[in-house]
């Protein structure tokens, strides 16, 4: 999927997406640029937006004029090596149906057509500022939802916007279901965003949870398990699905889907009964060894069997394995924290390097270090950006405080998953969206409705989308990667900007958008003038350089100051605010067992619970949200056409067994069913996916979305919403 020299020219770029003569389009501008005269081409730099990892890949990409002529690999940037995601990103930026102008309604909501027509920036901010404002004056500022969805780029600015505009309730689409339920996890544990590494030229074993890099992060990340592998790194992988990842592991355990905390409490007994646990470790620096050692107890390796379906022998073995460390770990972005017990099945497996003491190692996975304020999740903003302080002040006002204490209490972003219920309530007035996609949700309906019911709403995007765009107010068009300028990407102590191009049509950066409506519903002193660099420059200048002085190191990677990396930072100080030795946590030591969860009656360690169980009706368990190489869930379809030809229609992987069983053939056109809904799709007949369980992406639309069939039920720590654990039935299309 990677290719070191590959670049994407014009020549091929158009053979997918359908050109109407007589329609100025974005794909006849480009078209009448590139033929109007043959300009010297000049070098550009961007960063990919085409999947979720953050940071993201960087592209040096070939312009004449303002014309895009070719794209490939910057081998300057740290992360350079381009998949067919990023390659697609040129097909994208020039596809005939981007949204260029700010568009507003001109029929009543609820109409089969919005009526939507063009209208001036001028009179599209207007329009936001005045609504926003008298909604602020009828029910105050925290009436209104602030919501960044994908890509993440805008975050930093609409997270300023939320907290001058006055409103507390700022969530993303890591609020509603991605990878903030991991994390959740790793604060309760680590009091910090701890999610494992690589392997270091010490490490001796490896532990992959959950996570199919091969596919996730295709920019080199297999590679690297393979060289590991070949110079003697013993490799466990714990993965319902037979991945390539799993494919290199000297010890693959298979639990039933949703089972993860029992195995890990069952690796766990036997490092604690076979004394292979690092006892000096967990007497100093972990908190509630005891008491999670007697609650594993119970978990012998056959009962472990019997509750994950993975063999006895096989947990006793990985345990051996792993316990050769020093040893790394790779955690999840998601997939174990998206089923009802999620976050204690992701807290269950940190809990098992920790007790043989790889906690920020030489051999191990160091925590991250970067520059001053810097959050790596929330996409290069730092929490003076965005005032952290202001928004952990107002947790106690958030409407979520009740829904998920826990996420509340830990948490500045707001869980908006009751938005149907609050909105009916007369709770949230109005909605601001930034690459807004309703079908990130269960039953995305339920939550279209809701949007459609309330006072006012708009969101940012790139193109027209139905089903989440039909009951705005207002859609404004959003530059894309190529046409912006923030945010920049920040990688340990070194940084890469853009040299963009000028956006098409009356496209705008988000950070304009959001400066723009700040300045007129705030002090405008706040917003740098509308200015994305200037507000680029506020970060930069603390990291001792600014935007320009980056942009002139180009195609170089720009050193800032940062945090030195080095072992053993809760020895020296380096992980708490007060500068004192240990964690930030209540305790000051990673928690076995959470005096956070404990404070609100939430447990204490991670609990295995029984997940949702098949019934006769209902005999296969679906995973909604597997990724694949060459496309990010519910990112782009129609959007880059390249993708969609090889994918053209959602593909479900089932296992041979289950697919002779219901006369399935590869390929046949098959109907997923259950009480909550149902969905069509492709069927792809697979080992990847063992007996009695499916795998398939999310973010189809018509009546290929699998989002319907995920129930409104959720987890208790974290809000999310179980798509990896619900149970449908599979039959064969008529």
């Amino acid at each position: 999927m990677t290719n070191l020299n590959v670049t994407l020219s014009r020549r091929g770029l158009f053979k997918t997406i359908p050109i109407a003569a007589a329609v100025p389009s974005a794909a006849s501008m480009f078209i009448t640029g590139a033929a109007k005269a043959q300009e010297a081409e000049e070098t550009g730099f961007t960063i990919c937006d085409n999947c979720n990892q953050m940071p993201m890949c960087g592209i040096k990409f070939q312009k004449q004029g303002n014309t895009i002529v070719s794209v490939g690999n910057w081998k300057e940037h740290q992360q350079k090596l381009l998949c067919n995601k990023a390659l697609a990103t040129l097909q994208r930026l020039y596809n005939p149906n981007r949204l260029l102008y700010p568009m507003k309604r001109t029929n009543p909501k609820g109409s089969d057509d919005p009526g939507f027509v063009r209208c001036s920036w001028e009179e599209a901010l207007g329009m936001i500022a005045a609504n926003l404002k008298e909604i602020r004056e009828k029910y105050g500022p925290e009436s209104v939802l602030f919501f960044c969805g994908d890509p993440k780029e805008p975050r930093p600015a609409v997270m300023r916007l939320a907290r001058h505009f006055g409103s507390w309730h700022y969530a993303t689409e890591s609020s509603v279901a991605c990878r903030k339920g991991s994390m959740l996890a790793e604060e309760l544990t680590f009091g910090v965003e701890y999610s494992g590494g690589g392997c270091g030229p010490k490490t001796k074993s490896y532990l992959v949870i959950a996570t199919n890099g091969a596919w996730s992060k295709p920019h080199g990340w297999l590679n690297g398990v393979r060289a590991a592998k070949k110079r003697g790194v013993k490799i466990v992988v714990v993965d319902v699905r037979r991945t390539k990842t799993a494919e290199l592991a000297d010890v693959h355990l298979q639990p039933r889907q949703g089972t993860d905390a029992a195995l890990a409490a069952g690796v766990c007994r036997v490092l604690f009964e076979e004394g292979l646990y690092n006892k000096e470790f967990c007497d100093k620096w972990v908190h509630g060894v005891e008491e999670y050692r007697n609650y594993c107890k119970q978990f012998t390796p056959e009962k472990t069997e019997e509750l994950t379906g993975v063999p006895a022998n096989l947990v006793v073995e990985a345990a051996h394995i792993y316990a050769q460390g020093p040893g790394s770990f790779a955690l999840t972005s998601q997939s174990l924290s998206h089923s009802t017990n999620g976050v204690n099945n992701t807290r269950a497996w940190l809990c098992v390097p920790v007790i043989l003491g790889y906690v920020d190692i030489p051999g191990g996975a160091l925590f991250g270090v970067g520059p001053e304020g810097y959050i790596c999740h929330d996409n290069g903003l730092t929490k003076e950006f965005v005032d952290y302080k202001w928004f952990q002040s107002h947790k106690k006002d958030r409407l979520d405080k009740d829904f998920v204490p826990v996420w509340n209490y830990t948490q500045v972003q707001f869980n908006p998953n009751k938005l149907p219920e609050w909105v009916k309530e007369g709770k949230l007035k109005a909605f601001c969206g930034f690459g807004f996609n309703v079908m990130i949700w269960p039953q995305p309906d339920v939550y279209a409705e809701a949007i459609k019911n309330m006072d006012f709403a708009f969101a940012t995007d790139y193109f027209y989308r139905d089903i989440s765009h039909k009951n705005l107010d207002l859609i404004l068009p959003a530059a894309m990667n190529y046409e912006r300028y923030a945010p920049f990407a920040t990688f340990g102590n070194k940084v890469a900007v853009r040299k963009p191009v000028k956006p098409l049509g009356e496209a705008k950066e988000d950070w304009w958008i959001a400066f723009q409506i700040g300045a007129l519903v705030a002090d405008p002193k706040d917003f740098f003038d509308g200015d994305p660099v200037k507000a680029c420059d506020s970060v930069l200048q603390k990291w001792g350089t600014t935007y320009a002085e980056a942009q002139k190191n180009l195609p170089n990677m720009t050193v800032v100051k940062a945090q030195k990396q080095e072992p053993l930072k809760y020895e020296k100080g380096l992980l708490r605010h007060d500068g004192q030795p240990g964690f930030e946590t209540p305790s000051g030591k990673i928690e076995l067992v959470s005096e956070i969860t404990k404070k609100f009656n939430l447990g204490t360690y991670p609990e295995y619970q029984q997940p949702m169980q098949p019934t006769a009706q209902y005999p296969l368990k679906v995973i909604n949200g597997t990724r694949a190489p060459y496309i990010t869930h519910s990112k782009v379809r129609s959007d880059s056409p390249y993708s969609l030809e090889i994918e053209p229609m959602s593909t479900i992987d089932i296992n041979p067994k289950d697919a002779a069983a219901r006369g399935i053939k590869e390929g046949d056109k098959i109907v997923l069913k259950n009480q909550n809904g149902e969905c069509h799709g492709k069927a792809r007949v697979s080992i990847i996916v063992p007996p009695g369980l499916v795998g398939m992406q999310y973010g189809w639309r018509g009546n290929q979305n699998s989002q319907v069939l995920i129930p409104r039920t959720f987890d208790k720590l974290s809000g999310y919403a179980p798509y990896f654990e619900t149970c449908v039935e599979i039959t064969k299309e008529a």
